[in-house]
C-alpha cells in the first residue's frame, strides 16, 4: 500500500475528498479506518470516566423524552490525556460583580488544541460564580479563591468537551462503554428535565395524586401524571409514547384517582387496620387489639 494512505489513516492529518478520490479503492479503507479509531478513543474515554462525572438531561416528553449525558468538568479530567488535549493562552481571572448583593462571578478565557486530531479552539471561556452550591460555606478569601479555581476547572472542562466531542452523549453509549463493568447509567446524577430539586433527591413530586399510576397496555410502563394545563384536564399518560406512536394511551387523571381512593376504601374495610399497629388485621398478631371500622 503507498504511504500516502499510511498517513491518511491518522484522523490528524488533513485531508481532502479530492486526495481520497485519487487513491481510488483504498479512500474507503482510509474513511473506515479513521472512524474506528475515533469510536475506539471515544470508548476508552467513557470507560475511564464514572457516573459520578456525569449529569443527565432528559428532553420534554411532548419532544420525545430523549436522554443525554453531560460530562462534568471532574470527568473532564480523566479524558483530557486520552485525547492529548491541551489549554494555552490562558487569562487572569476576570472578577464581575453580580446583581445579588456580595455576589461575584469570576471568567477566564483560553484555548486549547487535542494533538491527536489537531483540532483546535480559541478563546474559549470558563465561568463559576459565588451562588454556586460548592460555595454555600465558604466566606471571605476562601471564597474568591473557590470561585476562581472553579472558573479554571470549567475553562479547562469547556475545552475538553469541545474538542472531545462529549456535551451532550446518549445514555444508550454509556451503557454500551460501561457493559461488563459495575457502573451503571442509574447512578448519574440528574438535571434538567427530571423535576424538581426535590423529585430528583427521591421525594415526590408537587401536586401529583398518591395512588398508583395506571400501566400502559402497550409497553407496560407506569403512566406518567400530567397536571391540568389551560383547557387540559389532568391525564395519565406513556412516558415511551413514542416507542408505540399509534397505540395512544390516555387515562383521566381525575376518574383514576377516584376509582383508586375508592377501591382502598373498600379494601380498608374488609381488612381494617389496627389502631396502635397500623397493621392490617389480616397480617396480625394481636387479635384482641382495636381495628379501623369495628
Amino acid at each position: 500500500m503507498p504511504d500516502d494512505s499510511l498517513v491518511l489513516r491518522d484522523p490528524g492529518v488533513p485531508t481532502t475528498l479530492g486526495e481520497l478520490s485519487a487513491l481510488k479503492g483504498e479512500a474507503l479503507e482510509i474513511i473506515e479506518t479513521r472512524a474506528t479509531i475515533l469510536h475506539t478513543l471515544r470508548v476508552a474515554a467513557i470507560r475511564a470516566t464514572h457516573p459520578e462525572d456525569w449529569l443527565l438531561f432528559k428532553s420534554p416528553a411532548e419532544q420525545g423524552g430523549q436522554i443525554v449525558a453531560y460530562l462534568q468538568d471532574c470527568g473532564c479530567d480523566r479524558v483530557r490525556d486520552l485525547f492529548g488535549i491541551e489549554v494555552f493562552d490562558i487569562t487572569p481571572p476576570q472578577r464581575i460583580a453580580g446583581t445579588e448583593a456580595g455576589a461575584f462571578h469570576y471568567v477566564i478565557v483560553g484555548s486549547g488544541r487535542c494533538k491527536f486530531t489537531r483540532q483546535d479552539v480559541e478563546n474559549m471561556e470558563g465561568g463559576r460564580s459565588s451562588t454556586d452550591d460548592f460555595c454555600k460555606d465558604k466566606k471571605g478569601p476562601d471564597l474568591e479563591l473557590a470561585v476562581r479555581k472553579a472558573a479554571r476547572a470549567n475553562l479547562d472542562g469547556n475545552i475538553t468537551r469541545e474538542l472531545a466531542g462529549l456535551k451532550s452523549v446518549p445514555i444508550e453509549e454509556l451503557s454500551r462503554a460501561w457493559e461488563g463493568s459495575a457502573k451503571r447509567v442509574e447512578a448519574c446524577r440528574h438535571g434538567r428535565g427530571f423535576g424538581s430539586r426535590t423529585e430528583r433527591l427521591g421525594g415526590a413530586a408537587e401536586g401529583v395524586p398518591e395512588v398508583a399510576p395506571p400501566i400502559c397496555p402497550h409497553c407496560q410502563t407506569p403512566g406518567a401524571y400530567r397536571a391540568a394545563k389551560g383547557d387540559r384536564a389532568a391525564f395519565y399518560g406513556c412516558p415511551n409514547y413514542t416507542k408505540h406512536p399509534q397505540q395512544k394511551f390516555i387515562v383521566p387523571a381525575d376518574a383514576w384517582v377516584k376509582r383508586q381512593q375508592e377501591a382502598a376504601a373498600k379494601q380498608a374495610a374488609a381488612d381494617p387496620v389496627c389502631k396502635t399497629c397500623n397493621v392490617a388485621r389480616s397480617a396480625h398478631a394481636q387479635a384482641d387489639h382495636d381495628f379501623d371500622g369495628d
